[in-house]
């Protein structure tokens, strides 16, 4: 790399101060061009991160990209075009915006370089040195003061040309926020890891842990090499240094799946047999080996036994043949607790009489627990029959009795048809005297008729087709009531509704009668009319000035079926001018 030399008392230029930067920046560039290489793109920090809303917020970091020394002049150094990996930097934290829920957008970086900070500098003046331009030739001119290379962030659908994808943010239709699960590093992004990273992962593509050889207590620094028995595969087999030293010994060796596998195998001093060491799946076991001397020990005490157990054999085998004899006797008067049976039946394991019932037991398994079933005598049989009898009498003439009170009960439907449903309940209610009936699952009460004295008896209660109700009575008279509705929307406003007749009140203000004549005023009415108006009626409630009450006459003229207009004389004082508040009565269908 190289570096400006400069002397004392040299007269300084700014050529030294730009080739002194300029000399770092290309040892810089070609320092990572070792690392990387001349023609690698790397990117370093640039951590995503959820932020407020649909945004999120990009941590510093920097890219290194292939470029040239410098494509423009850089202050009075001319163009450099030899090729160099740079360094491009993004110095604070960055907050994009998503474009919009529904999509997927990918976060990008762009190499970018740039002749910054503009400023109006200090110029040497050389007619007079005490007093500094401003500007080149003392013009006012500003010139930039730094070349930037920078690392710009963007967001958007697709990568444009120049840049490098960095994340992908997958959005949902609907999402109001980012969250972690939506950010994920872009495919192509130019992540490599750090050197930490990469001496950490040397030991994961070894792809095995390494053991050291030698340097223990008691150790050797000899070669040991470790390997499969060529043959008896399974069996570990060592050399050092070359030399062959056998096998070793193997604790799982032929092992079938359910046995142990041998942890250990020492001598035991206490014993003087060898002890073999395994794990049953709970503890550790410490099982003895017998010794040569223990079998043939063994072999002659157990010729001894064998003379003994034999003996005993035969003499048992004389009584076991007159055992089976009686048990054969036994066996043949015996009932079998199988014999037909299906596959799906139980087999009885015992029969017993139960001298608290009288009864016999059968035992069986259900295959859950044990059943102890009561089996019937022919008493219980005999008895049963003669009271079915009985009852068979008995049920008839209470069928004999309930069909007579049947045909006297009122008829009413067998069965819902989608008409009419049959009556399930009919009763008188003490407290109110009133009936009451059920059917299709709905309980209602039934309008009693029975008057007093002076009073006629109802007949029917019906509507007709304008919904108004119409009584019959006893007298032969037929009385029509019409329904009827109210409703008050203010203070001042209320609407009464009986049959077609709407009767509406509501207040009007008059506001500064004509001077000497009367004022008026529209209205429209509460509710609207269909048909007709039969009368109008108004009534002042008066008007204050200047402290006197004024009460007008008042004539409300219907003016159409939906409004009327109020006429107030001004007959006490021709130059009233406050206004008037009148109540109006319209009663119209």
């Amino acid at each position: 790399m190289d570096r400006q030399i400069v002397y004392p008392a040299q007269i300084p230029m700014d050529s030294d101060q730009l080739n002194a930067q300029r000399n770092a920046y290309v040892g810089m560039g070609h320092l990572a061009g070792m690392a990387y290489g001349q023609a690698t793109v790397a990117a370093s920090g640039f951590a995503c991160a959820p932020g407020t809303g649909l945004a999120r917020i990009m941590a510093p970091g920097s890219l290194i990209a292939p470029g040239v020394v410098d494509a423009s002049s850089y202050g009075t150094l001319a163009a450099v075009p030899s090729t160099l990996v740079r360094q491009y930097v993004s110095r604070d934290p960055v907050t994009l915006d998503v474009p919009g829920a529904g999509a997927v957008h990918t976060v990008y970086v762009t190499p970018v370089t740039q002749d910054a900070d503009d400023t109006v500098l200090p110029f040497y003046n050389a007619a007079n040195p005490s007093v500094t331009y401003a500007g080149s030739d003392n013009s006012g001119a500003t010139a930039p003061t730094v070349r930037q290379d920078l690392a710009q962030l963007g967001i958007g659908a697709s990568v444009p040309a120049g840049a490098y994808p960095l994340w992908t943010v997958t959005v949902p239709a609907g999402a109001s926020a980012i969250t972690a699960d939506m950010l994920t590093q872009a495919a192509g992004a130019p992540f490599y890891d750090t050197i930490p990273q990469l001496q950490a992962a040397k030991q994961d593509a070894l792809g095995f842990t390494p053991v050291q050889q030698g340097g223990g207590p008691d150790q050797t620094g000899d070669k040991v090499s470790l390997g499969q028995d060529a043959s008896y595969p399974g069996i570990m087999r060592v050399s050092v240094n070359g030399g062959d030293v056998g096998g070793l010994l193997s604790g799982t060796y032929g092992k079938s799946a359910p046995d142990y596998q041998m942890l250990g195998l020492y001598q035991q001093s206490t014993t003087g047999r060898p002890v073999a060491v395994f794990n049953n799946g709970t503890t550790t076991v410490y099982n003895g080996i017998a010794n040569y001397t223990d079998v043939t020990g063994e072999a002659s005490a157990r010729q001894d036994a064998d003379t003994a157990i034999q003996t005993n054999l035969t003499t048992a085998i004389g009584n076991q043949s007159d055992m089976n004899c009686t048990l054969s006797s036994d066996i043949s008067n015996c009932v079998s607790g199988i014999y037909g049976k299906g596959t799906s039946d139980y087999q009885i394991l015992g029969l017993y009489f139960q001298t608290s019932t009288g009864r016999p037991i059968a035992v069986f398994s259900n295959g859950t627990t044990n059943v102890f079933n009561g089996i019937a005598n022919y008493t219980d049989v005999t008895t049963l029959q003669t009271n079915l009898t009985s009852f068979q009498t008995q049920q008839a003439d209470t069928n004999s009795v309930f069909a007579s009170g049947i045909a006297s009960r009122v008829p009413t439907n067998a069965e819902n048809d989608g008409v009419n449903a049959p009556i399930t309940l009919f009763n008188y209610f003490v407290g109110d005297s009133t009936p009451w009936a059920s059917a299709n699952g709905v309980s209602f009460s039934l309008v009693k008729s029975a008057p007093g004295t002076g009073f006629n008896k109802v007949l029917n209660i019906s509507t007709d087709g304008a919904g108004n109700l119409v009584v019959p009575d006893g007298s032969g008279r037929t009385s029509t009531y019409a329904p009827c509705s109210a409703a008050i929307t203010s203070d001042t406003v209320s609407v009464t509704k009986i049959g077609d007749l709407v009767i509406q009140t509501f207040q009007a203000s008059i506001a500064n009668p004509n001077n000497g004549g009367a004022g008026c005023v529209s209205v429209t009415l509460p509710q609207a009319l269909t048909q007709s108006i039969q009368f109008s009626k108004g009534n002042a409630l008066g008007g204050t000035q200047g402290g006197t009450l004024w009460i007008p006459s008042v004539n409300v003229v219907p003016s159409s079926l939906t409004e009327v207009t109020i006429y107030a004389d001004n007959l006490q004082d021709l130059n009233w001018t406050a206004a008037v508040t009148v109540q109006v009565l319209v009663i119209g269908s």
